[in-house]
């Protein structure tokens, strides 16, 4: 078994994906090409609406996966998974089908058990008794009459829904941009072995074997390659590579009064140089056990109001839950009620030109960047996925918001691409935080001083610095995973988990705390920063789509990257979490007694 799973890793250095051993990138972007051509002329059904513009995306992924528990392997899988998506608008690019919500295709498919065409799994092997793309034309064939006759019934109820309303939002649902050409992103993918990743998990996950008061623990290690084919009915082709290495750790455990704990770590990366060396991986397990097992016996707060500081990766987590996401120029689809849907993280949509952050701070989109000093940036990239070359944008400067991200699809306020269409739709991808007025921006010494001056004006006894928050992709697929319902989340909008929290005291004294969120949060809660460090952190990590997968039917998470020094809010308001506790277990561990 592990042979096996070595030789497929080993296939993961070769130059191409899924077809690599039997078909060349010319090959399948020609036959993909000439099946959108015919169907893009001879597409049609009676007198309905016919195509007026089709795109297919081939994407093939070899992944290996391995987790290991207290020293031991819990799984290992390795497979490949090739996937296309088949887009049909018709009409034209004044009015088509799409920026339109249908519930019950978005939820439940079309009525008509038709074929799948988002994310259609499809042979590996494309090739067959010497003709090497009839697999795949076959599969692109049934997509895209399953994609075209879901078109034309989304249509007609666009049309019928807004037959009888008068429309203020008369923006074209899209523009073509003739012209075509190819582009081609691509590196060898770098050579992983199975020994090699389940070697890591084994020794980062028996680090929790040192402390029975942890109740469960998990370490996961991925290592995605990723391929891309485009093609497009302007001519647009795109071949290009990817590859995502991440290492994640999850803990969990009880305080004495049955309060449910958890702390996380995680680090992402293009290739394995990326992460940390497994040295400090081992250091920064065991920084999370240790952290954990003091949190069983530290206090809880009453609710609190004043200064918090987040450091590190919490100025980053924090932004990129709250402020990033309002980044992305949003097209809020029509539903059949005549209503826009998804109104989250539209705060920002017609702010252009007004005031979001302090006047010091200026934020920049840099997926052109991959380093940042001496840190590594993963999440950058040339060519977006609609084959756009991706642009470094400057979205805020000195405090006021200059433009929004945006892909292909035109809003009131934006109407051209910038190069950030990722996973299905918009993304942000290097959101980078500066500052350069040295009356705000101060060394790290300086900024804790600053906190507890803060402290003292307001005859407070104490201060917050925050050095963990909690991941929303590490909770619903480890920590929820651990400890189920018994997990107090925070509920409602405007609330962040902090894993790791301090109380400040006048005297520079930090004291761990447990149980806490963020509340109030909001895009406006940005403005009330105050000052930063001089010094940035990169916090990559894998960022919920701001565009629903559901909408989009891409995916639901994708790799980005926020850099960002420390930033201290004036006010920020602190509560405990509350209800009921699940009562610890009634045994005590049988590993302590070892």
């Amino acid at each position: 078994m592990i042979r096996t799973l070595a030789l497929c890793i080993a296939l993961v250095g070769t130059s191409l994906g899924s077809a690599a051993q039997t078909l060349q990138h010319e090959e399948i972007l020609s036959a993909m090409e000439s099946e959108l051509q015919r169907s893009i002329q001879q597409l049609a059904l009676g007198d309905l609406a016919r195509p007026y513009y089709i795109e297919y995306i081939l994407q093939v992924r070899r992944a290996t996966t391995a987790h290991a528990v207290l020293g031991t392997i819990e799984d290992i899988d390795s497979g490949t998974r090739a996937t296309i998506t088949v887009r049909v608008r018709v009409g034209g690019e004044r009015f088509d089908n799409t920026n339109f919500f249908d519930v019950s295709l978005g939820f439940f498919g079309s009525s008509d058990d038709e074929e799948s065409f988002k994310n259609r799994i499809i042979p590996f092997e494309l090739s067959t008794q010497g003709r090497t793309t009839d697999i795949l034309r076959r599969e692109l064939w049934l997509a895209t009459d399953a994609c075209y006759k879901q078109a034309v019934e989304v249509y007609a109820k666009k049309e019928s829904t807004l037959k009888n309303r008068l429309r203020r939002d008369t923006t074209w649902d899209f523009f073509l941009m003739p012209g075509g050409g190819e582009r081609v992103d691509t590196s060898p993918f770098t050579n992983v072995s199975v020994s090699e990743i389940r070697q890591r998990v084994e020794r980062l996950s028996a680090v929790f074997r040192a402390h029975p008061a942890i109740y469960q623990s998990r370490v996961g290690m991925e290592v995605i390659p990723k391929e891309t084919f485009y093609v497009n009915s302007e001519g647009r082709r795109l071949h290009k590579t990817e590859s995502t290495v991440g290492i994640e750790v999850i803990a969990t455990t009880q305080a004495d009064d049955g309060m449910p704990l958890a702390q996380t770590y995680a680090a992402y990366g293009s290739k394995l140089n990326d992460l940390p060396s497994v040295d400090s991986l081992e250091r920064a397990t065991r920084a999370v056990a240790v952290r954990l097992v003091a949190q069983r016996k530290a206090p809880t707060i009453e609710a609190y109001s004043g200064p918090v500081l987040f450091e590190g990766r919490a100025a980053g987590g924090i932004i990129g839950q709250y402020f990033a996401p309002n980044l992305v120029a949003q097209r809020p689809p029509l539903s059949e009620g005549g209503f826009s849907t998804n109104d989250r993280s539209m705060a920002f949509q017609n702010k252009i030109g007004a005031r979001v952050l302090p006047e010091f701070l200026t934020v920049r989109d840099r997926p052109s960047v991959s380093r940042i000093g001496s840190q590594p940036v993963c999440s950058s990239y040339s060519i977006d996925d609609e084959a756009t070359p991706a642009q470094d944008v400057l979205l805020v400067e000195n405090g006021y918001l200059r433009t929004l991200l945006s892909s292909r699809v035109p809003t009131k306020r934006i109407q051209g691409s910038n190069g950030h269409q990722r996973g299905g739709g918009t993304m942000f991808s290097v959101l980078e935080f500066s500052s350069r007025e040295r009356k705000h921006t101060l060394s790290r010494t300086e900024l804790k001083a600053r906190l507890l001056k803060l402290v003292k004006d307001r005859d407070l006894p104490f201060g917050i610095i925050v050095r963990t928050t909690m991941d929303q992709n590490l909770l619903f697929t480890g920590i929820i995973r651990q400890l189920g319902s018994d997990l107090p989340v925070s509920q409602g909008e405007g609330k962040l988990g902090l894993l790791e929290a301090y109380r400040v005291y006048p005297d520079g004294r930090e004291e761990l705390i447990r149980g806490v969120e963020a509340a109030g949060l909001a895009a406006a809660t940005f403005k009330d920063i105050i000052a930063v460090s001089n010094t940035p952190t990169v916090h990559s990590f894998l960022a919920p789509s701001v565009i629903p997968s559901f909408i989009s039917g891409g995916a639901a998470y994708m790799l980005s990257s926020v850099v960002s020094p420390d930033i201290l809010f004036e006010d920020l308001e602190v509560r405990p979490l509350e209800g009921d506790m699940p009562k610890p277990p009634v045994l005590p561990n049988p590993i302590a007694g070892e």
